[in-house]
């Protein structure tokens, strides 16, 4: 669980409310889920940076910018207090937070026909922006508080039709709760029942593990900005920080670390296990890199990281499973709870199989984002995974700090591990490409310029200077930056991370540089480099090849190496996705290895209603107007119906297992029909 420090400190506002939203809906639910199935453990990563901000919110009168608006009656509203309002209460899913309400689709049917937030801000009347802010809310209501709470079921009763009062004392209870979701932690982890670790306080890519020249050394190709600095020490005070915070609200110190994003290097990791830290984890990719093999059942084993001769300087290590993580994070959304579930329950069952002694299965993955792409808030799924794991003779599950001891299982021991993150093994998702590099090359100047005027500050204005500093080394900011991921809200982070970087010249008395208040991002070129809109109809004939270069011009296109699809990260099998359309029916071209996966492969084109399967097969495969070739290429005809106004996702089966999952991060989606602007949207 993680959110990066969207506070100013210098104005005292809150600039985005994503601790709020998820607080309602995940932060209590995934601990309250299994705490259901007696018998069933897990551990929970509570970031510090998180956890301060999750306090804040118990107070009502929090200045939280988008609170601040919601808390207004609508007749006293500022119009861009309405404006920012009809940009922001629509940011739910679809299919499983607004459709399920309503009046909520209702509104949404309309601004989409409106076509802009500042035309929702003018159309909507009073009661329409007052229902929409009501219902906001209660869409991102978890299960637990509909289950349990007064105000939310009554209002979910009621639909429409609400009072300002409701709206106020719907966001008091929702402070109130707030308040219990610590305690609930700390009364799990008494129980016996989760472990809770922690991550160095600002959830920093510190910086690139305490030397920037890291990044290199991960991917010799990677670009690394000319800057001079050492900002190690940095390192050590968000290390220090999260484990005497954690202290504070726990009544003790951490036994592991999530360092963010899984980010790992000798240097970090002996820094941590020196100051008590008894395990950590990462990617798998990081164990191959370091015994220089791709060795599966190596990450089943414990694995300990040592630092002397002797040993007894070290730390335990796991290695999450790459693949079934990802199941989980962005593909049984789609499936049903029962395929789902018998899915995952096959492959560890078959890890059991294939494994000489007991072994370790370490998934890991993100505990606040996926959920709103399963129906229920993924309630029903994990309901049954867990009573199916509880009752498995041959399973057991286990906390982090129970497995790093558990000696039925062989230990592995390292004397080297080498540098990366859970992406990749590598650190480009943070440096290399221009606005990545640009984001250090602030943060490095501005500590430099700090650096010279520092010794005539006082101590309290140092203090505050260098939580700007520890804040901005924050990964969430380098992880928008560039090519590889994508928000409608870049602009925003873009403008706080570089607001950080100009309260130290504030603090300090002195002029901020002008290109601070430059954009770093540049968007319009960023969303073409991703996803090329479609800019003719085509018609193309299907028949596995590219018949000449004129088939496919106009085609959409989807680079899918930069969206990390594939469930293991050197098997990209199908690395660009093109599209089109003409009056009748949908094409997509999908290009990669396809001499690999002639005869064993399938795709499955999957809606929320239904799922078509296609065998790679140099034979046409044809039914109910779908057509599917394969060859140089794979081509496939859809029919329009099926798919209008659905969000669609491609699957890659090999050997009946799931290889790729095409977008990964994101759903496709045909959102008109009678004009080619924006046809399409990720």
């Amino acid at each position: 669980m993680h959110q990066p420090y969207y506070r100013d400190d210098l104005s005292c506002e809150i600039v985005m409310p994503w601790v709020f939203l998820h607080a309602i809906k995940d932060y209590y639910d995934m601990p309250w889920y299994l705490s259901q199935v007696p018998g069933v453990k897990a551990t929970f990563n509570l970031v510090p940076s998180l956890l301060i901000q999750l306090r804040a919110y118990e107070e009502f009168e929090v200045r939280d910018k988008l609170l601040i608006a919601l808390r207004k009656e609508i007749k006293d509203m500022r119009e861009e207090q309405k404006r920012y309002l009809a940009e922001h209460l629509f940011y739910a899913n679809v299919e499983q937070m607004i459709k399920p309400l309503p009046r909520y689709f209702a509104l949404y049917e309309k601004m989409t026909a409106l076509g802009s937030s500042d035309e929702v801000a003018e159309s909507f009347s009073d009661q329409e922006f007052l229902d929409l802010e009501v219902l906001y809310l209660l869409a991102w209501c978890g299960i637990y508080l509909r289950e349990h709470n007064s105000v939310v079921k009554t209002l979910l009763a009621k639909g429409a039709g609400f009072v300002h009062k409701e709206k106020i004392e719907l966001l008091k209870s929702l402070s109130q709760f707030i308040k219990t979701i610590i305690p609930f932690y700390k009364k799990l982890m008494e129980e016996g029942r989760i472990e809770v670790s922690t991550t160095p306080f600002n959830h920093p890519i510190s910086p690139l593990l305490l030397n920037i020249q890291n990044g290199k050394k991960a991917n010799p190709s990677t670009v690394i900005p000319d800057v001079e600095g050492d900002l190690s020490g940095d390192a050590v005070i968000q290390t220090e920080r999260a484990i005497t915070y954690y202290e504070k609200l726990f009544g003790r110190k951490p036994t592991g670390f999530w360092p963010a994003e899984g980010a790992v290097s000798y240097d970090f990791l002996r820094i941590i296990a020196d100051r008590g830290v008894q395990w950590a984890a990462s990617d798998e990719e990081i164990l191959y890199k370091t015994l220089k093999k791709h060795e599966k059942q190596a990450i089943y084993r414990r694995n300990r990281l040592v630092f002397d001769s002797d040993g007894e300087e070290s730390i335990a290590l796991f290695f999450r499973d790459h693949a079934l993580s990802d199941l989980i994070g962005f593909t049984y959304s789609g499936w049903e709870v029962e395929q789902a579930v018998e899915d995952f329950i096959g492959r560890i069952e078959a890890i059991h199989r294939e494994s000489e002694t007991d072994a370790i299965v370490n998934v890991i993955l993100d505990g606040e984002n996926a959920w709103e792409y399963y129906p229920n808030n993924a309630y029903d799924f994990f309901r049954l995974l867990y009573t199916r794991l509880a009752a498995l003779p041959w399973c057991d599950t286990a906390m982090m700090g129970e497995s790093a001891v558990n000696t039925h299982v062989p230990e592995t021991k390292l004397t080297d591990l080498a540098p990366g993150s859970w992406i990749g093994g590598n650190f480009n998702i943070w440096i290399g490409h221009p606005e990545k590099n640009r984001a250090w090359e602030l943060i490095y100047r501005t500590r430099a310029d700090y650096e010279k005027r520092k010794g005539v500050l006082d101590e309290a204005t140092r203090k505050q200077i260098l939580k700007e500093f520890l804040i901005a080394e924050s990964s969430d900011w380098f992880w928008w930056y560039g090519d590889d991921h994508h928000t409608a809200e870049m602009g925003t982070f873009d403008a706080l991370f570089r607001k950080h970087l100009i309260n130290v010249y504030h603090l300090m008395g002195a002029t901020p540089p002008e290109d601070l208040f430059v954009p770093i991002a540049r968007e319009e070129e960023k969303e073409e480099r991703f996803l090329k809109e479609p800019t003719a109809i085509l018609t193309p004939r299907i028949d596995g090849r590219v018949d000449d270069y004129f088939e496919w011009l106009g085609a959409g296109e989807m680079d899918l190496e930069q969206e990390l699809s594939a469930m293991n990260m050197e098997d990209f099998w199908i690395r660009k996705l093109r599209f089109g359309w003409d009056d009748n029916y949908c094409y997509f071209a999908m290009h990669g290895d396809m001499a690999k996966l002639l005869e064993k492969g399938e795709i499955v084109l999957q809606t929320s209603e239904q799922r078509y399967r296609f065998a790679i097969s140099e034979t046409p495969v044809e039914e109910e107007g779908f057509l599917m070739q394969s060859g140089e290429i794979i081509e496939l005809r859809v029919p329009k119906m099926p798919i209008y106004k659905e969000e669609i996702r491609f699957t890659l089966m090999i050997d009946g297992k799931i290889a790729q999952q095409i977008p990964l991060y994101s759903k496709i989606g045909l959102a008109k029909m009678d004009h080619l602007d924006k046809y399409w949207f990720v």
